[in-house]
């Protein structure tokens, strides 16, 4: 392994060769954050930010690594017990960390098959490696499934999921559960949504546990971080979970959160891996927020123009990837760099909008709001109202800068968008 100065370049090239090292040895030593550094570049006069590549590496013939790597400094402990470590970053390269090469799991289920997230991460997977066996659930078999997908049909609202779910993890040799069968809307049914995403929820939990799961990974939102008007500029992970009193989705999704905490607590052996993510943006995502996104006139509150945060779809699914191959415990917020406000957002994709005040907005859009999605306006239109801004540094140290901006993702979907209307 070539250590080289300066900042990594698009090509990969070293600049300068500083010294050789084992890249095992180089993870082993805990050294200082400036120790580290001095490693790489006696010359550099200041300590780089974190997420900052201070080098370069070249692995000839290494298996599962390129020329254009980069080395990363993680800068001290995050929230949750995160390790300061260098990090080797690159999509589809080992995950090196403690000292070892931390092998991917054999066999990894999903939950949620048919949803965006379960069917997507499914094929990233088989992509990545044909050795990798992946086993899901869902209600009803998807049309067309991959022959190397090992099914099971399950009710997971069904008093005896559980059980069932457990046997089939068992005699399967799961490692790792994805956990997505969450409505991607909400709808007015609000006893069967209760009892598919928090009831549900906690049978895959128990099934986990009776099966000896190595690691479980829960997709979550930040939405469930509530949108308030007294939240600070940027929500870390460990800000208090508040939702919104009128939001039943919100609120059965902080309840599995809750489960699952006291569940790991209680069981130290399941490792568990929580990732937040905003509002989901791209060519193929489809979900209240971005059909809100596609009317021909936008509504806004008069008023109010908040920050938003989005993530594009390949984000969203690398982060889940990485989630589900390596290992990460704690809970992690998936989000695009930067913010926009609501205004610029619009004027961006030539949207045209009208802005109302907040009493005519919710009471027009009251009566089918309850019919299909079983909460009032405010529900929704809040957080377009108030600050509700994730901070992501924690997640991109430990799966990588997203690939997309919040603008970028933006101007994608919008893109897609039209290209669909014109078709």
């Amino acid at each position: 392994v070539e250590l080289c100065g300066g900042v990594c370049t698009g090509s990969g090239d070293p600049v300068e060769v500083l010294r050789s090292v084992d890249p095992l040895d180089l993870v082993r030593r805990r050294r200082s954050r400036r120790e580290r550094l001095e490693a790489v570049s006696a010359r550099r006069e200041s300590i780089p930010d974190c997420d900052q590549a201070v080098g370069t590496f070249r692995v000839p013939g290494g298996a599962g690594m390129v020329e254009k790597s980069r080395i990363f400094d993680n800068c001290g402990d995050a929230a949750g017990g995160h390790r300061g470590e260098w990090y080797l970053s690159r999509n589809g390269a080992a995950n090196i960390t403690d000292g070892r090469v931390l092998n991917e799991p054999g066999v990894i289920a999903i939950t949620g098959l048919r949803t965006f997230l379960g069917e997507r991460l499914a094929e990233r997977l088989l992509r990545r490696s044909p050795k990798l066996r992946i086993v899901a659930f869902d209600r009803r078999r998807p049309p067309g499934l991959d022959p190397r997908i090992h099914f099971h049909a399950i009710d997971l609202t069904a008093s005896d999921a559980a059980a069932e779910m457990a046997e089939q993890l068992a005699s399967e040799g799961v490692e790792v559960l994805v956990h997505a069968a969450f409505r991607t809307d909400s709808t007015a049914d609000l006893a069967r949504d209760r009892a598919l995403e928090t009831d549900g929820s906690l049978r895959v939990i128990d099934a986990c546990v009776e099966a000896r799961v190595a690691r479980m990974v829960l997709a979550s939102s930040t939405m469930l971080y509530g949108p308030w008007l007294d939240n600070p500029s940027f929500l870390t992970e460990a800000h208090p979970l508040r939702g919104h009193p009128d939001a039943h989705s919100v609120t059965n999704r902080i309840e599995v959160e809750s489960l699952l905490a006291d569940c790991a607590r209680r069981t130290p052996q399941l490792e568990v891996t929580v990732l937040r993510s905003c509002w989901v943006l791209g060519p193929s995502f489809d979900d209240r927020v971005s059909r809100y996104f596609s009317l021909p006139v936008v509504p806004k509150l008069l008023g109010y123009d908040p920050m938003l945060q989005f993530v594009h779809e390949e984000d969203y699914l690398a982060a889940f990837e990485r989630a589900a191959l390596e290992s990460h415990p704690g809970i992690f917020n998936i989000v695009g760099r930067g913010t926009l406000p609501v205004a610029t957002l619009l004027r961006l994709g030539g949207r045209r909008s009208i802005a109302l005040p907040s009493r005519l907005l919710y009471r027009m859009a009251y009566y089918p709001g309850p019919r299909r999605t079983g909460d009032p306006p405010a529900a929704f239109y809040d957080y377009l109202r108030y600050l509700w801004i994730a901070d992501g540094a924690r997640g991109w140290d430990a799966f990588g800068e997203p690939v997309y901006s919040t603008r970028e993702s933006w101007i994608e979907f919008m893109s897609a968008r039209r290209s669909r209307s014109a078709g």
